[in-house]
């Protein structure tokens, strides 16, 4: 992508899952930028830190104008210009009102796009950030040419079988504690390699442990390697996700948020299982 004669790079936080093959211009996605190509004005979208957007931004980041659009409350301000709205349900909003303040036409293509980031990051519409906005939003792009039916089809019924044998594997190693307040699960690289699966596709897995009635804290365990295990968290109760996963480098929302940890799995779980279950008591003092 060119602008005034300069190279400008999108970067997103690889990689993406099987699931949103059918997106339109998917194909066209890299993870770095082409060799010999120096980019000079670089976009990020929905990194809540520099480092989550993959390793070509070390040597990108030292030289290049940096635009960081996001709405995570926990982003690190990493850009040039930073372009932050933490009441955006997705930053798929925030890009259509930046198309609309430019005056660009939201084609179809467009509106498929930004539909699917409000779809995904209200969990169907089901998170405590589905506001009238971002229903007003999905409404219009609806009109514009996204068929929600089709989309919601195609991210929520069209899981490969790899997928599911990876989620049944992670569940049958769920154990869940504090009377029903806290419950926990691992993907491994042994689960991986039996489920022939890769480690995008335990993204929904999460979801899954937050559904158990009376919870108030879900974390999943990825293994990443053997020194680096990643974390995802939901709250539903009166603790931070954000701010507990912060405590671990990590960042997020409220309700949903994530980490990398440089332990192996068993000493991570150690780790953040005691950090969460004090999070889980200090919270319940203030109530």
């Amino acid at each position: 992508m060119r602008a005034e004669g300069k190279e400008v790079w999108v970067l997103v936080p690889p990689p993406l899952p099987s699931m949103y093959g059918f997106l339109p211009g998917i194909g066209d996605i890299q993870a770095e930028p082409p060799h010999g190509v120096d980019p000079q004005l670089v976009f990020f979208f929905d990194s809540g830190n520099l480092e989550r957007s993959g390793n070509a931004v070390r040597s990108i980041a030292t030289h290049a104008t940096i635009i960081n659009v996001d709405h995570h409350p926990s982003n690190t301000r990493f850009g040039d210009i930073n372009v932050i709205d933490p009441n955006a349900a997705a930053v798929g909003q925030m890009v259509m009102e930046m198309l609309d303040h430019f005056g660009y036409p939201i084609t179809p293509t467009i509106a498929t796009n930004l539909y699917v980031a409000l779809l995904t990051d209200t969990g169907g519409f089901r998170h405590e950030n589905t506001t009238p906005r971002a229903l007003e939003d999905a409404a219009r792009l609806a009109r514009l040419g996204a068929d929600p039916g089709r989309i919601a089809t195609q991210v929520y019924k069209m899981r490969p079988e790899t997928t599911l044998k990876l989620s049944g594997l992670a569940l049958a190693t769920m154990r869940v504690e504090m009377d029903g307040r806290l419950a926990w699960a691992k993907v491994t690289r042994p689960m991986l390699k039996e489920a022939n699966a890769a480690m995008a596709e335990s993204e929904g897995i999460i979801d899954t442990l937050n559904s158990i009635a009376g919870l108030e804290l879900a974390i999943l365990f990825k293994e990443v390697s053997s020194d680096l295990t990643k974390i995802s968290v939901r709250s539903r109760g009166a603790v931070d996700a954000a701010a507990l996963c912060a405590s671990f480098g990590g960042g997020g929302h409220i309700r949903a948020a994530g980490a990398e940890i440089e332990k192996p799995m068993d000493e991570a779980v150690r780790f953040v299982l005691g950090a969460a279950k004090e999070a889980i008591l200090a919270a319940a003092t203030q109530l």
